[in-house]
């Protein structure tokens, strides 16, 4: 999987530093990640979620394909550790949608060497149902 620097977060948490979070406030979460587009046919969102219950951490986390959340998968877990006031860390990658009705023209400069991502329609990542993401997959 191709990472570009522009996906790559300045600082990635570690078990090691999440002590130092817990002390600051609990249930406090930081998010790495770039706002949410309002249309979900544009982008693709994949999440990354770290907190402590997280199968690893740092780098062996973050935009590993195995430990990838859909926006739904996402946006439940989000709500989940919220409820349960856990620290946690929150990052993503945005991907364009290679869909014939979306405003990208794939072959411009703008968007050479960009990871397509399928059209809405065609994932089969569940659809967020109700929250800020609904209608992202």
């Amino acid at each position: 999987m191709a990472v570009y620097d522009d996906d790559l977060p300045l600082w990635v948490v570690k078990f090691s530093d999440i002590e130092r979070y817990h002390k600051m406030e609990q249930g406090a979460w930081w998010m790495h990640a770039s706002m949410v587009h309002p249309v979900p046919r544009f982008y693709k969102y994949d999440w990354w979620i770290f907190w402590e219950g997280a199968p690893v951490d740092g780098d062996a986390l973050i935009f590993r394909e195995q430990y990838r959340l859909s926006s739904a998968e996402a946006d439940a877990l989000y709500v989940r550790l919220m409820k349960e006031k856990k620290v946690f860390f929150i990052y993503n990658r945005k991907r364009p949608r290679l869909d014939p009705h979306n405003p990208f023209d794939a072959s411009s400069e703008r968007w050479k060497g960009a990871m397509w991502a399928k059209p809405l329609a065609e994932d089969p990542d569940p659809a967020v149902k109700e929250g800020p993401w609904v209608g992202h997959k």
